[in-house]
């Protein structure tokens, strides 16, 4: 019952449950839906509307449909998911093998003597991830039910950009983030690499692909922008020189510039760290096209209860809008990070413009008083943005939904969601943050409240 009253009270449930399990009886969930329902609530609802879980609530077909599948479908993914993690291991470590022979410091003096060899471990590289790539489509088939893949291309764009049409390939992709499936989905489609913390190199398996992939891995409070402006600038000098014997042989690079992840109603301000080095951009849209049942976004729910409920869903499909490179023209007068604000503005306006005009405004999914308060919170971010942008950017037309948030702030409701934040500290706290974060007050398009 409290569940479909109020979704955020069970989600409370499944945070405080594996900490303190005496705050889940019927009677604390009872004062904390009675708190819920304050006028802060709607507040926090329009301040945080990206990071609150928007699932549809449960249904009695859907409760017999993940019991059906929990006892038939799920031993059977898990198996196949364990086979599919051990193939790849062996795969990143054969393409690791041949990153060392093809190592020019270690056979510099034997470079040219044996050549032929160097050229072949190149080439079994290229053939290894392809051979990734087929191993992941054919995982996320299997073990996480994405059947279908819909991509559509679009040349949608804004006068301010400028498409570029001679590019061989896209150097850069960025995207919207989501969760963790569509990485394993934009791996399966374009062969791609990311930018990733570091603690996934000591992860079993997972760092051993991320190794092989050459994804670029950045450690807590170090400073990315020149270490993902080198490899994009590696990537693109790759791309337009087209080698087919390059040892490099760098993958294009995915960014997520939203920096952490959002339930698919709208967007966050893009970060800067992606468009320093003014390498062409090629937009990538997701969203996944089978949430009437599960919302596959991860946001606010726990791993292990979102990995359970993703792979007890017979689909999980979902929908790309590519987008070809697109690019800025520099103006001098501006500095670099002027310049890198100007160009992620103008990328996530083409972004939002395009999902407005392919999938129109998100509709949430959730029942009663929190359903009406995400569609106002969205109405107001659509309006909020379409007032900021000038007219000769936005052309007149109502922008999708982007909201001045940041990594932080999901971690402050994070906090909140397990009671250690009361209301009042989250609202006063996301002001606080909101002001001290130049990126985000220096972009000209996004929701926000200063008030007091």
């Amino acid at each position: 019952v409290m569940y479909h009253r109020d979704r955020s009270v069970v989600y409370l449930v499944l945070w405080n449950g594996r900490t303190n399990r005496d705050k889940c009886d019927v009677e604390s969930v009872k004062r904390r839906s009675k708190h819920l329902m304050m006028s802060t609530r709607d507040d926090i609802i329009r301040l945080y509307a990206p990071f609150i879980r928007d699932s549809p609530p449960w249904s009695l077909s859907e409760v017999i449909k993940t019991l059906f599948t929990s006892t038939l479908l799920l031993p059977t993914r898990m198996l196949t998911l364990g086979l599919f993690l051990v193939l790849l291991f062996l795969f990143s470590s054969l393409s690791l093998f041949c990153d060392y022979i093809t190592d020019t410091h270690t056979l510099v003096a034997q470079e040219a003597k044996m050549p032929f060899v160097i050229i072949m471990a190149t080439l079994l590289k290229k053939g290894i991830h392809v051979c990734i790539r087929l191993l992941i489509r054919a995982g996320i088939f299997i073990s996480f039910g994405v059947l279908s893949i819909r991509t559509i291309s679009s040349r949608h764009s804004i006068d301010e950009v400028e498409v570029v049409p001679d590019m061989p390939r896209p150097a850069l992709y960025v995207a919207n983030h989501l969760g963790w499936l569509e990485i394993l989905v934009l791996l399966s489609q374009f062969g791609c690499t990311f930018v990733a913390h570091k603690y996934i190199k000591d992860i079993p398996c997972v760092g051993s692909v991320a190794r092989a992939l050459g994804v670029v891995f950045v450690g807590q409070g170090e400073s990315s922008s020149e270490t993902v402006k080198q490899r994009i600038l590696e990537t693109y000098d790759c791309i337009i020189k087209n080698c087919p014997t390059c040892r490099k042989c760098y993958p294009p690079v995915v960014i997520f510039p939203e920096g952490t992840t959002t339930n698919g109603l709208g967007m966050l301000t893009f970060r800067t760290g992606a468009f320093v080095s003014s390498v062409p951009v090629s937009p990538v849209c997701l969203r996944f096209a089978s949430s009437q049942h599960f919302n596959a976004s991860w946001e606010t729910i726990l791993f292990s209860h979102h990995l359970l409920r993703t792979m007890t869903q017979v689909h999980n499909n979902m929908q790309l809008i590519l987008m070809p490179p697109i690019k800025v023209a520099k103006d001098p007068s501006r500095e670099e990070a002027r310049q890198a604000r100007y160009f992620a503005d103008m990328v996530q306006l083409t972004m939002s413009d395009c999902m407005l005009s392919h999938w129109g405004l998100s509709t949430p999914t959730s029942g009663g008083k929190q359903e009406e308060a995400l569609r106002l919170s969205m109405n107001e971010a659509s309006r909020t943005a379409a007032e900021r942008v000038p007219a000769t950017v936005r052309g007149g037309d109502p922008t999708f939904p982007v909201w001045k948030l940041n990594r932080k702030h999901k971690m402050l409701f994070h906090q909140w969601v397990l009671g250690k934040k009361t209301d009042e500290e989250l609202i006063s706290e996301y002001r606080s943050l909101l002001a001290s974060d130049n990126s985000l007050m220096s972009s000209l398009i996004g929701s926000f409240d200063l008030s007091p």
